[in-house]
Protein backbone atom coordinates (compact mmCIF):
# COMPACT_ATOMS: atom_id res chain seq x y z
CA UNK A 1 0.00 0.00 0.00
CA UNK A 2 1.78 3.39 -0.73
CA UNK A 3 1.70 5.84 1.57
CA UNK A 4 0.10 9.42 1.32
CA UNK A 5 3.72 10.91 0.92
CA UNK A 6 5.03 8.92 -1.79
CA UNK A 7 1.30 9.23 -3.74
CA UNK A 8 1.84 12.85 -3.03
CA UNK A 9 5.92 13.00 -4.67
CA UNK A 10 4.78 10.73 -7.56
CA UNK A 11 1.54 13.01 -8.37
CA UNK A 12 3.78 15.98 -8.46
CA UNK A 13 6.52 14.64 -10.33
CA UNK A 14 4.05 12.72 -12.50
CA UNK A 15 3.45 16.32 -14.30
CA UNK A 16 6.94 17.89 -13.78
CA UNK A 17 7.77 14.93 -15.77
CA UNK A 18 4.79 14.90 -18.38
CA UNK A 19 6.32 16.43 -21.54
CA UNK A 20 8.23 13.19 -21.79
CA UNK A 21 5.48 10.79 -21.71
CA UNK A 22 1.92 13.06 -22.78
CA UNK A 23 1.15 13.60 -25.97
CA UNK A 24 0.91 17.44 -26.29
CA UNK A 25 0.27 18.14 -22.42
CA UNK A 26 1.81 20.67 -20.44
CA UNK A 27 2.83 19.61 -16.87
CA UNK A 28 1.81 22.12 -15.01
CA UNK A 29 -1.01 23.79 -16.68
CA UNK A 30 -3.12 20.06 -16.79
CA UNK A 31 -2.12 20.21 -13.17
CA UNK A 32 -3.64 23.79 -12.84
CA UNK A 33 -6.75 22.39 -14.96
CA UNK A 34 -7.06 19.16 -12.42
CA UNK A 35 -7.41 20.95 -9.38
CA UNK A 36 -9.77 23.33 -10.93
CA UNK A 37 -11.96 20.71 -11.64
CA UNK A 38 -11.62 19.38 -8.19
CA UNK A 39 -12.97 22.32 -7.00
CA UNK A 40 -16.23 22.66 -9.42
CA UNK A 41 -17.21 19.17 -8.77
CA UNK A 42 -19.66 20.32 -6.51
CA UNK A 43 -20.79 23.32 -8.36
CA UNK A 44 -24.65 24.47 -8.25
CA UNK A 45 -26.97 23.77 -11.30
CA UNK A 46 -26.87 27.74 -11.43
CA UNK A 47 -23.48 27.99 -11.12
CA UNK A 48 -22.91 25.52 -13.66
CA UNK A 49 -25.20 26.92 -16.54
CA UNK A 50 -24.19 30.05 -15.74
CA UNK A 51 -20.51 28.81 -16.38
CA UNK A 52 -21.81 26.60 -19.74
CA UNK A 53 -23.74 30.55 -21.13
CA UNK A 54 -20.13 32.34 -20.68
CA UNK A 55 -17.94 29.05 -22.39
CA UNK A 56 -20.74 28.91 -25.02
CA UNK A 57 -20.54 32.88 -25.96
CA UNK A 58 -16.16 32.43 -25.87
CA UNK A 59 -16.14 29.88 -27.74
CA UNK A 60 -18.63 30.52 -30.66
CA UNK A 61 -17.05 34.50 -30.90
CA UNK A 62 -13.50 32.55 -31.13
CA UNK A 63 -14.85 30.12 -33.95
CA UNK A 64 -17.00 33.12 -35.70
CA UNK A 65 -13.64 34.87 -35.99
CA UNK A 66 -11.18 32.22 -36.83
CA UNK A 67 -12.80 29.48 -38.51
CA UNK A 68 -14.37 30.78 -42.36
CA UNK A 69 -16.72 27.51 -42.68
CA UNK A 70 -17.87 28.28 -39.22
CA UNK A 71 -18.88 31.88 -39.85
CA UNK A 72 -20.37 31.28 -43.32
CA UNK A 73 -22.98 29.36 -41.53
CA UNK A 74 -23.45 31.66 -39.71
CA UNK A 75 -23.80 34.19 -41.19
CA UNK A 76 -26.13 32.37 -43.69
CA UNK A 77 -28.54 31.91 -40.95
CA UNK A 78 -28.20 35.73 -40.16
CA UNK A 79 -26.25 34.97 -36.62
CA UNK A 80 -23.16 36.92 -34.47
CA UNK A 81 -21.64 35.81 -31.53
CA UNK A 82 -24.35 38.42 -29.99
CA UNK A 83 -27.01 36.39 -29.94
CA UNK A 84 -25.73 33.56 -28.19
CA UNK A 85 -26.18 34.94 -24.21
CA UNK A 86 -27.44 31.21 -22.67
CA UNK A 87 -28.04 27.48 -23.35
CA UNK A 88 -31.12 28.07 -24.99
CA UNK A 89 -29.57 30.07 -27.72
CA UNK A 90 -27.74 27.10 -28.75
CA UNK A 91 -31.01 25.91 -30.51
CA UNK A 92 -29.97 28.47 -33.19
CA UNK A 93 -27.72 26.28 -34.36
CA UNK A 94 -27.75 23.49 -36.88
CA UNK A 95 -27.14 19.65 -36.21
CA UNK A 96 -23.78 18.96 -37.30
CA UNK A 97 -23.16 16.02 -39.13
CA UNK A 98 -20.35 14.05 -39.88
CA UNK A 99 -20.63 14.28 -43.42
CA UNK A 100 -20.63 17.97 -42.61
CA UNK A 101 -16.90 17.56 -40.56
CA UNK A 102 -15.33 15.08 -43.34
CA UNK A 103 -16.31 17.62 -46.51
CA UNK A 104 -15.10 20.71 -45.05
CA UNK A 105 -11.95 19.66 -42.93
CA UNK A 106 -9.64 21.02 -45.11
CA UNK A 107 -11.72 23.97 -46.43
CA UNK A 108 -12.21 26.12 -43.80
CA UNK A 109 -13.20 24.05 -40.59
CA UNK A 110 -10.08 24.19 -38.74
CA UNK A 111 -8.96 27.72 -36.49
CA UNK A 112 -6.52 30.03 -38.28
CA UNK A 113 -5.26 31.03 -35.22
CA UNK A 114 -4.32 28.07 -33.78
CA UNK A 115 -0.31 26.86 -34.12
CA UNK A 116 -0.06 23.82 -35.99
CA UNK A 117 2.14 21.95 -33.41
CA UNK A 118 -0.83 21.99 -31.14
CA UNK A 119 -3.48 20.05 -33.55
CA UNK A 120 -3.58 16.88 -32.14
CA UNK A 121 -5.79 14.63 -35.05
CA UNK A 122 -7.90 12.06 -33.88
CA UNK A 123 -9.32 9.50 -36.22
CA UNK A 124 -11.72 6.34 -35.68
CA UNK A 125 -13.30 4.14 -37.94
CA UNK A 126 -16.76 4.28 -36.03
CA UNK A 127 -19.23 1.77 -36.26
CA UNK A 128 -19.39 1.42 -40.04
CA UNK A 129 -15.47 0.78 -41.12
CA UNK A 130 -15.42 4.01 -42.38
CA UNK A 131 -12.56 6.50 -41.57
CA UNK A 132 -13.08 9.73 -39.61
CA UNK A 133 -11.03 12.84 -38.48
CA UNK A 134 -11.35 15.66 -36.43
CA UNK A 135 -8.82 17.87 -34.72
CA UNK A 136 -8.91 18.68 -30.71
CA UNK A 137 -5.77 21.43 -29.67
CA UNK A 138 -4.22 21.37 -26.47
CA UNK A 139 -6.19 22.88 -23.91
CA UNK A 140 -8.60 20.04 -24.69
CA UNK A 141 -6.53 17.23 -24.71
CA UNK A 142 -5.82 18.52 -20.90
CA UNK A 143 -9.00 18.93 -19.98
CA UNK A 144 -9.52 15.64 -20.94
CA UNK A 145 -6.90 14.17 -19.02
CA UNK A 146 -7.81 16.13 -15.92
CA UNK A 147 -11.66 15.42 -16.01
CA UNK A 148 -10.23 11.73 -16.75
CA UNK A 149 -8.50 12.00 -13.50
CA UNK A 150 -10.77 13.38 -11.37
CA UNK A 151 -14.02 11.04 -12.64
CA UNK A 152 -11.37 8.12 -11.70
CA UNK A 153 -11.58 9.58 -8.29
CA UNK A 154 -15.42 8.79 -8.22
CA UNK A 155 -14.48 4.91 -7.66
CA UNK A 156 -12.49 5.57 -4.74
CA UNK A 157 -9.16 5.25 -6.29
CA UNK A 158 -6.18 7.49 -6.01
CA UNK A 159 -3.29 8.35 -7.82
CA UNK A 160 -0.53 5.95 -7.52
CA UNK A 161 -2.86 3.24 -6.47
CA UNK A 162 -2.28 0.10 -8.47
CA UNK A 163 -4.30 -0.62 -11.88
CA UNK A 164 -5.37 -2.88 -14.52
CA UNK A 165 -6.38 -1.80 -18.08
CA UNK A 166 -7.87 -4.28 -20.46
CA UNK A 167 -7.64 -2.00 -23.50
CA UNK A 168 -6.10 -2.38 -27.50
CA UNK A 169 -2.55 -0.76 -25.94
CA UNK A 170 -0.33 -0.70 -28.90
CA UNK A 171 -2.82 -0.75 -32.48
CA UNK A 172 -2.32 2.84 -33.86
CA UNK A 173 0.62 3.51 -31.86
CA UNK A 174 4.07 4.44 -32.84
CA UNK A 175 7.17 3.18 -31.25
CA UNK A 176 7.92 6.52 -29.63
CA UNK A 177 4.09 6.69 -28.18
CA UNK A 178 4.61 2.82 -27.08
CA UNK A 179 7.75 3.84 -24.84
CA UNK A 180 5.90 7.07 -23.81
CA UNK A 181 2.51 4.86 -22.82
CA UNK A 182 4.91 2.62 -20.98
CA UNK A 183 6.34 5.74 -18.75
CA UNK A 184 2.97 7.03 -18.18
CA UNK A 185 1.67 3.37 -16.84
CA UNK A 186 4.91 3.26 -14.46
CA UNK A 187 3.92 6.13 -13.29
CA UNK A 188 0.09 5.05 -12.63
CA UNK A 189 1.36 1.29 -11.59
CA UNK A 190 -0.92 0.25 -14.43
CA UNK A 191 -0.17 -3.00 -16.84
CA UNK A 192 -2.38 -4.00 -19.72
CA UNK A 193 -3.68 -6.98 -20.58
CA UNK A 194 -4.14 -6.76 -24.50
CA UNK A 195 -7.89 -6.76 -24.89
CA UNK A 196 -8.04 -8.73 -28.53
CA UNK A 197 -6.12 -11.32 -27.78
CA UNK A 198 -8.30 -13.05 -25.06
CA UNK A 199 -9.75 -16.47 -25.82
CA UNK A 200 -10.36 -19.04 -23.44
CA UNK A 201 -6.19 -20.14 -23.95
CA UNK A 202 -5.08 -16.82 -22.79
CA UNK A 203 -7.54 -15.92 -20.39
CA UNK A 204 -6.39 -17.93 -17.54
CA UNK A 205 -2.65 -16.51 -17.64
CA UNK A 206 -4.14 -12.90 -17.79
CA UNK A 207 -6.01 -13.49 -14.99
CA UNK A 208 -2.72 -14.59 -12.83
CA UNK A 209 -1.04 -11.28 -13.87
CA UNK A 210 -4.14 -9.42 -12.95
CA UNK A 211 -4.32 -11.23 -9.61
CA UNK A 212 -0.41 -10.61 -9.36
CA UNK A 213 -0.43 -7.11 -9.97
CA UNK A 214 -3.35 -6.63 -7.00
CA UNK A 215 -5.29 -3.19 -8.98
CA UNK A 216 -7.50 -1.29 -7.22
CA UNK A 217 -8.52 -0.55 -10.47
CA UNK A 218 -9.40 -2.15 -13.17
CA UNK A 219 -11.23 -0.53 -16.41
CA UNK A 220 -11.67 -1.78 -20.08
CA UNK A 221 -14.22 -2.74 -22.58
CA UNK A 222 -17.22 -4.04 -21.03
CA UNK A 223 -17.19 -7.14 -23.41
CA UNK A 224 -13.40 -8.03 -22.27
CA UNK A 225 -14.45 -7.69 -18.47
CA UNK A 226 -17.26 -10.39 -19.12
CA UNK A 227 -14.94 -12.72 -20.17
CA UNK A 228 -12.93 -12.24 -17.38
CA UNK A 229 -15.76 -12.61 -15.09
CA UNK A 230 -17.35 -15.40 -17.08
CA UNK A 231 -14.22 -17.20 -17.00
CA UNK A 232 -13.29 -16.66 -13.44
CA UNK A 233 -16.98 -17.90 -12.22
CA UNK A 234 -16.52 -21.38 -14.21
CA UNK A 235 -12.91 -22.07 -13.48
CA UNK A 236 -11.38 -22.52 -9.98
CA UNK A 237 -8.77 -19.20 -10.88
CA UNK A 238 -7.56 -16.79 -8.45
CA UNK A 239 -9.71 -14.35 -6.90
CA UNK A 240 -10.08 -10.99 -8.30
CA UNK A 241 -11.27 -8.21 -6.08
CA UNK A 242 -10.76 -5.04 -6.91
CA UNK A 243 -11.93 -1.73 -5.16
CA UNK A 244 -13.73 -0.69 -8.49
CA UNK A 245 -14.08 -1.40 -12.16
CA UNK A 246 -14.48 0.80 -14.92
CA UNK A 247 -16.44 -0.29 -17.82
CA UNK A 248 -16.49 2.04 -21.13
CA UNK A 249 -16.32 1.85 -24.88
CA UNK A 250 -19.35 -0.27 -25.67
CA UNK A 251 -23.19 -0.02 -23.70
CA UNK A 252 -22.94 -2.07 -20.37
CA UNK A 253 -26.60 -4.30 -20.35
CA UNK A 254 -27.76 -4.37 -16.75
CA UNK A 255 -27.15 -8.14 -17.00
CA UNK A 256 -23.36 -7.99 -18.01
CA UNK A 257 -22.93 -5.22 -14.97
CA UNK A 258 -24.27 -7.84 -12.70
CA UNK A 259 -21.88 -10.49 -13.64
CA UNK A 260 -19.01 -8.94 -13.40
CA UNK A 261 -19.97 -7.28 -9.86
CA UNK A 262 -20.59 -11.12 -8.86
CA UNK A 263 -17.40 -12.22 -10.20
CA UNK A 264 -14.90 -9.72 -9.18
CA UNK A 265 -16.56 -9.25 -5.55
CA UNK A 266 -16.55 -4.99 -6.52
CA UNK A 267 -18.95 -2.03 -8.15
CA UNK A 268 -18.76 -1.67 -11.65
CA UNK A 269 -19.00 2.31 -12.53
CA UNK A 270 -19.85 2.42 -16.30
CA UNK A 271 -18.15 5.67 -18.40
CA UNK A 272 -19.42 7.19 -21.58
CA UNK A 273 -17.47 8.22 -24.02
CA UNK A 274 -15.97 8.34 -27.46
CA UNK A 275 -12.87 9.09 -29.48
CA UNK A 276 -13.90 12.52 -30.51
CA UNK A 277 -14.47 13.59 -26.71
CA UNK A 278 -12.92 10.81 -24.43
CA UNK A 279 -14.66 11.00 -21.24
CA UNK A 280 -18.10 12.54 -22.06
CA UNK A 281 -20.22 11.18 -18.92
CA UNK A 282 -19.27 9.00 -16.11
CA UNK A 283 -21.47 7.24 -13.38
CA UNK A 284 -20.82 8.18 -10.05
CA UNK A 285 -21.16 6.11 -6.52
CA UNK A 286 -24.92 6.35 -6.33
CA UNK A 287 -25.14 4.51 -10.27
CA UNK A 288 -28.04 6.17 -11.52
CA UNK A 289 -27.38 7.50 -14.68
CA UNK A 290 -23.97 9.54 -15.94
CA UNK A 291 -22.96 12.71 -15.09
CA UNK A 292 -21.67 14.61 -17.81
CA UNK A 293 -18.24 16.69 -17.39
CA UNK A 294 -20.43 19.67 -17.55
CA UNK A 295 -16.77 22.36 -17.52
CA UNK A 296 -16.01 20.72 -21.38
CA UNK A 297 -19.41 19.72 -22.69
CA UNK A 298 -22.97 20.44 -23.02
CA UNK A 299 -25.36 17.27 -23.74
CA UNK A 300 -28.51 17.61 -25.62
CA UNK A 301 -31.12 14.51 -25.78
CA UNK A 302 -33.06 15.26 -29.03
CA UNK A 303 -35.92 13.29 -30.09
CA UNK A 304 -38.36 14.27 -33.08
CA UNK A 305 -36.47 17.52 -33.50
CA UNK A 306 -37.49 18.54 -29.30
CA UNK A 307 -35.52 17.68 -26.13
CA UNK A 308 -36.42 14.23 -24.89
CA UNK A 309 -38.99 13.96 -22.15
CA UNK A 310 -38.20 11.88 -18.73
CA UNK A 311 -38.27 8.39 -20.01
CA UNK A 312 -37.84 8.86 -23.10
CA UNK A 313 -35.15 7.72 -26.04
CA UNK A 314 -33.21 10.73 -27.35
CA UNK A 315 -30.41 10.87 -29.73
CA UNK A 316 -26.87 12.16 -27.92
CA UNK A 317 -26.13 15.81 -29.53
CA UNK A 318 -22.36 17.32 -27.75
CA UNK A 319 -21.41 20.66 -27.74
CA UNK A 320 -17.83 21.17 -27.08
CA UNK A 321 -17.08 23.76 -25.35
CA UNK A 322 -13.33 23.43 -24.79
CA UNK A 323 -12.20 22.61 -28.73
CA UNK A 324 -10.45 25.68 -30.29
CA UNK A 325 -9.13 23.79 -32.93
CA UNK A 326 -12.49 22.95 -34.88
CA UNK A 327 -16.19 23.75 -34.06
CA UNK A 328 -17.98 20.85 -32.55
CA UNK A 329 -21.64 22.15 -31.89
CA UNK A 330 -24.57 20.44 -31.60
CA UNK A 331 -22.85 17.17 -33.06
CA UNK A 332 -24.41 14.29 -33.74
CA UNK A 333 -22.16 11.72 -32.05
CA UNK A 334 -24.25 8.74 -32.97
CA UNK A 335 -25.49 7.25 -30.09
CA UNK A 336 -28.90 6.88 -27.97
CA UNK A 337 -29.98 7.24 -24.66
CA UNK A 338 -32.50 7.58 -21.85
CA UNK A 339 -33.48 11.16 -20.63
CA UNK A 340 -34.06 10.64 -16.40
CA UNK A 341 -35.83 12.18 -14.19
CA UNK A 342 -34.90 15.55 -12.62
CA UNK A 343 -31.12 15.24 -14.33
CA UNK A 344 -29.52 17.78 -12.45
CA UNK A 345 -30.00 16.27 -8.75
CA UNK A 346 -28.02 13.55 -7.56
CA UNK A 347 -28.18 11.69 -4.16
CA UNK A 348 -24.16 11.85 -4.72
CA UNK A 349 -24.35 15.72 -3.70
CA UNK A 350 -22.56 16.74 -7.16
CA UNK A 351 -25.05 18.98 -9.49
CA UNK A 352 -24.08 18.27 -13.18
CA UNK A 353 -26.60 17.03 -15.54
CA UNK A 354 -27.64 13.22 -15.69
CA UNK A 355 -28.24 11.09 -18.55
CA UNK A 356 -29.99 7.79 -18.23
CA UNK A 357 -28.94 4.43 -19.72
CA UNK A 358 -26.69 4.47 -23.08
CA UNK A 359 -28.94 2.38 -25.12
CA UNK A 360 -26.66 1.92 -28.18
CA UNK A 361 -25.73 3.57 -31.80
CA UNK A 362 -28.32 5.15 -33.99
CA UNK A 363 -26.18 2.98 -36.61
CA UNK A 364 -27.45 -0.39 -34.69
CA UNK A 365 -30.68 0.41 -35.51
CA UNK A 366 -32.86 -2.66 -36.65
CA UNK A 367 -35.74 -1.66 -39.44
CA UNK A 368 -38.58 -4.12 -39.38
CA UNK A 369 -41.22 -4.67 -42.02
CA UNK A 370 -44.06 -3.57 -39.76
CA UNK A 371 -42.83 -0.31 -40.46
CA UNK A 372 -41.07 -0.03 -36.62
CA UNK A 373 -37.35 0.50 -35.91
CA UNK A 374 -35.78 -0.84 -32.56
CA UNK A 375 -32.58 0.18 -30.77
CA UNK A 376 -29.70 -2.56 -30.11
CA UNK A 377 -30.39 -2.64 -26.87
CA UNK A 378 -33.70 -4.14 -27.12
CA UNK A 379 -32.77 -7.74 -28.26
CA UNK A 380 -30.01 -6.75 -25.76
CA UNK A 381 -32.73 -7.08 -22.75
CA UNK A 382 -34.53 -9.70 -24.70
CA UNK A 383 -31.88 -12.31 -24.98
CA UNK A 384 -30.71 -12.46 -21.89
CA UNK A 385 -33.43 -14.49 -20.59
CA UNK A 386 -32.03 -17.09 -22.76
CA UNK A 387 -28.63 -17.39 -22.02
CA UNK A 388 -29.05 -21.43 -21.86
CA UNK A 389 -30.62 -21.31 -25.07
CA UNK A 390 -28.41 -18.44 -26.81
CA UNK A 391 -25.12 -18.12 -25.58
CA UNK A 392 -23.91 -15.46 -27.90
CA UNK A 393 -25.88 -13.46 -30.83
CA UNK A 394 -25.22 -11.01 -33.28
CA UNK A 395 -27.59 -9.34 -35.93
CA UNK A 396 -26.69 -8.40 -39.24
CA UNK A 397 -28.78 -5.79 -41.35
CA UNK A 398 -27.90 -5.17 -44.95
CA UNK A 399 -31.05 -4.46 -46.42
CA UNK A 400 -34.77 -3.17 -44.83
CA UNK A 401 -36.92 -6.04 -45.43
CA UNK A 402 -35.15 -8.79 -43.02
CA UNK A 403 -31.81 -9.53 -41.12
CA UNK A 404 -29.34 -12.43 -40.24
CA UNK A 405 -29.55 -13.66 -36.86
CA UNK A 406 -26.20 -15.35 -35.97
CA UNK A 407 -25.93 -17.54 -33.09
CA UNK A 408 -23.88 -19.68 -30.91
CA UNK A 409 -25.92 -22.08 -29.27
CA UNK A 410 -25.97 -22.35 -25.06
CA UNK A 411 -25.48 -25.60 -23.59
CA UNK A 412 -29.40 -26.32 -23.03
CA UNK A 413 -30.51 -25.68 -26.90
CA UNK A 414 -32.84 -27.45 -28.12
CA UNK A 415 -34.95 -26.60 -31.44
CA UNK A 416 -38.35 -26.50 -29.55
CA UNK A 417 -36.34 -24.35 -27.03
CA UNK A 418 -35.12 -22.15 -29.92
CA UNK A 419 -38.33 -21.32 -31.78
CA UNK A 420 -40.17 -20.42 -28.29
CA UNK A 421 -37.52 -17.71 -28.30
CA UNK A 422 -38.20 -16.28 -31.74
CA UNK A 423 -42.16 -16.68 -31.39
CA UNK A 424 -41.51 -14.30 -28.06
CA UNK A 425 -39.25 -11.72 -30.66
CA UNK A 426 -42.25 -11.97 -32.88
CA UNK A 427 -44.00 -9.79 -30.65
CA UNK A 428 -41.82 -6.69 -31.42
CA UNK A 429 -40.24 -7.41 -34.87
CA UNK A 430 -43.91 -8.49 -36.43
CA UNK A 431 -43.03 -10.87 -39.69
CA UNK A 432 -40.00 -9.47 -40.58
CA UNK A 433 -38.20 -12.20 -41.82
CA UNK A 434 -35.18 -13.64 -40.20
CA UNK A 435 -32.08 -15.80 -41.75
CA UNK A 436 -30.65 -17.97 -38.60
CA UNK A 437 -27.34 -19.16 -39.05
CA UNK A 438 -25.85 -21.17 -36.19
CA UNK A 439 -22.32 -20.40 -35.83
CA UNK A 440 -19.43 -21.58 -33.16
CA UNK A 441 -17.60 -18.05 -32.74
CA UNK A 442 -18.55 -14.48 -33.04
CA UNK A 443 -14.86 -13.05 -32.77
CA UNK A 444 -14.22 -9.59 -31.21
CA UNK A 445 -12.62 -6.91 -34.23
CA UNK A 446 -9.40 -5.85 -34.03
CA UNK A 447 -9.60 -3.34 -30.85
CA UNK A 448 -11.39 -6.04 -28.76
CA UNK A 449 -15.09 -4.83 -29.19
CA UNK A 450 -17.54 -6.86 -30.28
CA UNK A 451 -21.02 -5.36 -31.87
CA UNK A 452 -24.63 -7.10 -31.08
CA UNK A 453 -25.97 -5.57 -34.06
CA UNK A 454 -24.35 -4.80 -37.35
CA UNK A 455 -25.92 -2.38 -40.40
CA UNK A 456 -25.25 -1.09 -43.21
CA UNK A 457 -28.68 0.77 -43.07
CA UNK A 458 -28.44 4.54 -43.00
CA UNK A 459 -31.28 6.46 -40.89
CA UNK A 460 -31.91 9.67 -39.38
CA UNK A 461 -32.93 8.96 -35.98
CA UNK A 462 -34.94 12.47 -35.88
CA UNK A 463 -37.04 11.50 -39.05
CA UNK A 464 -38.05 7.51 -37.90
CA UNK A 465 -41.09 8.35 -36.53
CA UNK A 466 -41.99 10.17 -39.74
Amino acid sequence: MINNLSRRLRFEIYFLTMKTHAWLLRGLPTRKIYYQLKKSEFATKEEIQKSHGDLLHEIINHHYSSTPHFKKVMTERGLTPEDFTCLQDLSKLPLLEKSEISSNLQNGLISTIIPQRHLHKISTSGSTGKPFTIFADREQLEFRFAATLRAMEMTGWRFGDRQARLWHQKIGMSQSQVIRERIDAWFHRRIFIPAFEMDQKSLGDFIKRIEKHRPVLIDGYAESLNFIATYLKGNNAPAIEPKAVISSAQMLPEATKVIIEDALKTRVYDKYGSREFSGIAWQCEIGEGHHVVEESYIVELITEGRPSKPGELGEVVITDLRNKAMPMFRYRIGDLAMEVEDPWTCKCGRNSRRIGRIEGRTQSIVRCTNGRWLPGSLFLHYFKDYETVMEQFQIHQNNPDGFELRVIKGLLFTEKQFELVIEGLREFIGDTPIDVSFVDEIPLVRTGKRSPIVSTLEYDFQNLAS
